[in-house]
């Protein structure tokens, strides 16, 4: 009980910042708790994320889901001043592919040449160098893990379909054949050109830049 005209001291300064401590650590876990992730900043379920993740992921700020630059890419990448998108595009073997869909996945979306730097929002973006359905080589597309974008691309399975609609009216098919849900974010090896035509399909697995990235590889269907 405080003594008749004297002031209360009210909490120490010491006690204060302890509580504020708390509560500073208590907000943060129960956040973590609520996005879904763990410290790394990966889904834990790895290629089989929780629900709960991916309702949360699918509203988080955007951060780049485009792949690393190999120096080779980077060269193929490269436009001189003087180039006009037409003849940048010209040197990119096979037809330009406007939509890519998987159909069990609910995957429909348009597709632009990406600046391998950003992904594009509402839209896939096809690597700057890659092929294109009929080249004979690696053709690489990417987009973000959101609600209405790639987000779906986690729940692939070997054997599912991805159809490309080509700029001339026709289509290409490709069935998925490997999945790799955690690929380094650095890994540029998938970026280069392959022997075969394939088709790589990259998004993210977490909101970090450096958390690993999902990459399936699919074949053209015979």
């Amino acid at each position: 009980m405080t003594a008749p005209g004297r002031p209360s001291r009210g909490v120490s300064r010491p006690a204060l910042t302890l509580i504020t401590g708390a509560a500073i650590v208590i907000v943060a876990v129960l956040l973590t708790m609520a996005l879904g992730v763990g410290p790394s900043g990966t889904i834990p379920s790895g290629a089989t994320p929780a629900p709960s993740a991916s309702a949360a992921f699918g509203d988080l700020p955007l951060i780049t889901c485009a792949p690393a630059v190999s120096p080779a890419s980077a060269r193929a990448a490269t436009v001189s001043p003087s180039a006009s998108p037409s003849s940048s595009a010209s040197a990119e073997p096979g037809v330009r592919a406007n939509r890519i869909k998987i159909a069990r996945l609910g995957v429909d979306l348009a597709i632009v040449e990406g600046d391998g730097l950003d992904a594009p929002i509402g839209k896939a973006a096809h690597y700057p160098g890659s092929a294109w359905p009929g080249g004979g080589s690696n053709i690489y597309i990417y987009g973000h893990a959101r609600v209405g974008m790639f987000l779906p691309l986690w729940q692939v399975r070997v054997g599912d379909t991805v159809e490309l609609d080509l700029v001339n009216g026709t289509s290409r098919t490709y069935v998925v054949t490997e999945i790799l849900p955690k690929v380094p974010y650095d890994a540029v090896t998938y970026l280069e050109p392959t022997p075969t035509e394939q088709l790589t399909l990259q998004t993210s697995t977490s909101y970090y830049p450096t958390a690993p990235r999902f990459v399936v590889i699919a074949v053209p269907q015979a």
